[in-house]
């Protein structure tokens, strides 16, 4: 669905207009101009490693780093269960519960599959260069999602030639800068990417799974991962209000929510807390909206199947309240049951810090 007029050739949409000895070189600029995007956002991000060379810099990439290393010498068991005296002076810091181990455990992947191949690195060298390597993962991602949500290439191309050089981006995956966010937004950019993909037709609906999966990356790296989850429930929801649910949506949205909450369970300073804080219940709500909807379409399939004739507007409305209603009497006594035990967990400090002034960080 192109916002300009277009039309396709296979999955590339072309300029309505354009004469068939003009393709050619236009798709020759466009690859020029991503190639230079990605070139670009991958320069300019070496800067402090050309300047002063390959070190750490920052207090939090210095833990990162000397965590990664601790990951790479002592392995995987022995990392969760690491009790750091050095951090959080003078208690002591449970890293293994406390850290969003994403990033350590790609850099240490990083590091062993170069050793693996014959073109080893040390892991310093490796580390260093990780928030370069995923800016330009970033930048082809945006671009991928731009040209899904635009409909032609000329707008993923822009978008790549913006996300290389803009600097909120920049200063947060500079060479060096060894942080959460220099793997947390390609990981953003590519589970927003596979959710948009997941909607583009019916058949659409298995890179449901891929969003999924990068979500749960996302959830590996960076605490950020609750404002992902939160625009795709948004997103799922307001098109199920308007008028476009679909089996596709239904199953693409299900996949997403089920992969993506399990791996999200599975680490270890989230736990719980996907069914349980209350800044990530509404996507819950929406994958339980879900449900009601598909279960009334089931109804109303078995209906019309019986009475051999489709189903009034009407009928089909009573059908949806009929059944929200029973699954909102059936899930009171538990909710009933649940707060006063302190399931429901409280906003986090910096989403309060939104609205109360002294809450402010």
């Amino acid at each position: 669905s192109c916002s300009a007029p277009c039309r396709k050739e296979g999955n590339l949409p072309l300029p309505m207009g354009l004469p068939i000895w003009a393709r050619v070189p236009w798709l020759a600029v466009q690859a020029y101009a991503f190639y230079y995007a990605c070139t670009q956002a991958y320069d300019i991000r070496l800067y402090a490693v050309k300047e002063y060379g390959k070190i750490i810099h920052e207090f939090d990439p210095w833990f990162n780093f000397r965590a990664t290393k601790y990951l790479a010498e002592n392995g995987w068991t022995e990392f969760f269960h690491w009790y750091d005296h050095k951090s959080w002076y003078p208690i002591g810091r449970p890293v293994g519960t406390t850290i969003y181990p994403g990033m350590q455990i790609t850099s240490v992947c990083i590091w062993k599959v170069l050793e693996w191949i014959g073109n080893p690195m040390s892991l310093n060298d490796v580390c260093c260069m990780v928030p370069a390597w995923f800016g330009v993962v970033a930048t082809s991602f945006l671009c991928l999602l731009t040209i899904e949500c635009a409909g032609f290439a000329a707008a993923g191309t822009a978008a790549a030639l913006v996300m290389s050089i803009i600097p909120a981006h920049i200063m947060r995956s500079v060479a060096g800068g060894y942080d959460n966010e220099s793997i947390a937004v390609s990981a953003m950019c590519m589970t927003f990417f596979f959710w948009v993909r997941s909607l583009r037709s019916e058949s659409s609906w298995p890179f449901g799974i891929a969003a999924g999966v990068c979500y749960i990356y996302m959830v590996m790296v960076w605490g950020g991962y609750i404002f992902v989850i939160n625009m795709v429930g948004i997103h799922a929801v307001f098109l199920a209000l308007t008028g476009s649910y679909t089996q596709n949506l239904y199953r693409a949205y299900t996949l997403f929510f089920v992969i993506g909450t399990f791996g999200a369970t599975r680490v270890p300073v989230v736990g719980w807390a996907p069914l349980r804080s209350l800044e990530q219940l509404g996507p819950f709500g929406g994958f339980l909206m879900f449900q009601m909807l598909e279960l009334a379409e089931v109804l109303r399939r078995r209906k019309e199947a019986k009475d051999k004739q489709p189903i009034t507007f009407a009928e089909m409305t009573k059908l949806r309240v009929t059944v929200f209603a029973g699954f909102a009497l059936a899930c009171a006594p538990v909710v009933i049951l649940l707060y006063p035990t302190g399931y429901f967990g409280p906003l986090s400090s910096r989403v309060r810090g939104l609205f109360v002034k002294h809450t402010r960080t």
